[in-house]
């Protein structure tokens, strides 16, 4: 018999055995002594479905331990046993009150396992971070039915499968997504747009493919959103320029294709910009460079960008600490205005058709520094010479210990550390 029917059938006994002091008690002390039962009656409810919840809870975490194969430093074993409450396990946080687990995190414990469907019944659950593991298989469908998500954390993992179509059917409160670094397929669903709280999104380095998504700029509450290194193509949406809160934009090592949507550019709180190694075309940034004020790294590396670098590149970018531009088609002079942006600290033109001298107000920017093992240079074409004139902002290649091959090195590269989920 469940607690309700049990609670419900004791208190219609409690009522029935009374019921012959009603004519006899004087109302007042009629009503205490009935309120008072029914105190004693809620309180055996709460009790026994607090009972029920945490016994819940545990055989959740029980099976995520059992579907575990490989805990090279014993962790689960010496930390979650049944011998003590589930709220003292370590990497479990509980709510002070109702007791129930809100946080489970187990990140960086090179486990090796899957992910059990059970986990789905932590209906309290908050924040779920796996990340840096080696789990493997696909996500149960039980996790994206967890209402109270706020945080997923399953970074740098061995997870597969596609996202489901109603991605945000039931994750409605969810505010960050992280699932770098898996083997994820298929297409980014658009109902992500229906996580209407999200902040954070990262799907970089797994195998999506298919189009971005224009739905997603109706999240407007976005800050960060990480593509990178997938299989996406066509172009970039035009409506991302909604966002108006997204600081960092990273689409990097796609196939992206077309001109950069100018809206982007209208973005007034993006500070890190990353669209290189794709197939966009087209001139830089429009000719107005928009409201770029708080713009501090751009990378545009390693596409067919075209034309000249506009004489004022600088006006709206005062904070531009890093701009790569290299492997382009490029063309026309290095304006001399690049000297207007005083906080630049890497400058890469490398492998394009500039022609002309090098302005001497590069020799202005005070806080260029270089890269030894980053080759950050110019070819600057000669109307004299026959070959093109090296010019280098960097050590020359000869004491790099390599002077028939460029290295090129992104400063965003793929290294790996625990903590970075982006």
């Amino acid at each position: 018999m469940s607690v309700l029917a049990l609670s419900i059938q004791l208190s219609t006994h409690l009522q029935s055995k009374y019921s012959s002091l009603m004519e006899r008690i004087p109302s007042a002390r009629m009503m205490i002594i009935f309120l008072l039962l029914h105190c004693l009656i809620l309180s055996f409810i709460i009790a026994s479905v607090n009972t029920t919840s945490i016994t819940t809870d545990e055989q959740a975490l029980l099976s995520l331990k059992d579907h575990v194969t490989d805990d090279p430093a014993n962790f689960l074993a010496r930390n979650w046993n049944t011998s003590s409450s589930v709220c003292n396990w370590t990497g479990i946080t509980c709510d002070a009150r109702t007791h129930r687990v809100t946080a489970l995190n187990v990140s960086g414990l090179t486990l090796t396992g899957t992910i059990p469907s059970e986990l789905g019944n932590l209906s309290s659950l908050q924040t779920l971070d796996l990340s840096f593991n080696w789990f493997s298989g696909s996500i149960p469908s039980s996790i994206f039915n967890m209402s109270s998500l706020l945080s997923i954390h399953f970074t740098n993992n061995t997870l597969f499968g596609e996202l489901p179509p109603n991605f945000c059917g039931h994750l409605s409160n969810l505010e960050s997504l992280f699932l770098k670094s898996n083997m994820f397929y298929g297409k980014i669903p658009s109902t992500l747009s229906s996580c209407k709280r999200l902040r954070e999104i990262s799907l970089s380095l797994n195998d999506f493919s298919g189009t971005i998504p224009k739905e997603i700029g109706n999240v407007t509450k976005l800050m960060t959103l990480s593509l990178r290194g997938n299989k996406l193509q066509g172009e970039i949406p035009e409506e991302l320029g909604n966002l108006a809160e997204l600081e960092m934009l990273w689409l990097q090592n796609n196939f992206l294709t077309r001109a950069i949507p100018s809206s982007i550019f209208n973005l007034s709180s993006l500070s890190n910009l990353d669209l290189s190694v794709n197939n966009l075309t087209g001139g830089i940034i429009p000719s107005l460079l928009g409201n770029q004020s708080s713009l501090q790294t751009l990378y545009l590396s390693y596409n067919q960008l075209s034309g000249e670098l506009p004489a004022n590149i600088c006006n709206n970018l005062p904070f531009l600490e890093i701009l790569f531009l290299d492997e382009n088609d490029f063309d026309g002079k290095i304006p001399s205005t690049l000297s207007r942006c005083k906080h630049l600290q890497t400058l890469s033109l490398s492998i394009n058709d500039f022609s002309g001298d090098v302005p001497k107000e590069i020799g202005n920017l005070t806080k260029l520094n270089y890269h030894s093992e980053c080759l950050t240079w110019t070819t600057v074409r000669s109307p004299v010479a026959t070959k093109p004139i090296q010019v280098g902002f960097d050590k020359p290649a000869k004491e790099n210990g390599d002077a028939g091959q460029r290295k090129w090195c992104h400063p965003n590269g793929e290294k790996e550390e625990v903590g970075n989920n982006i």
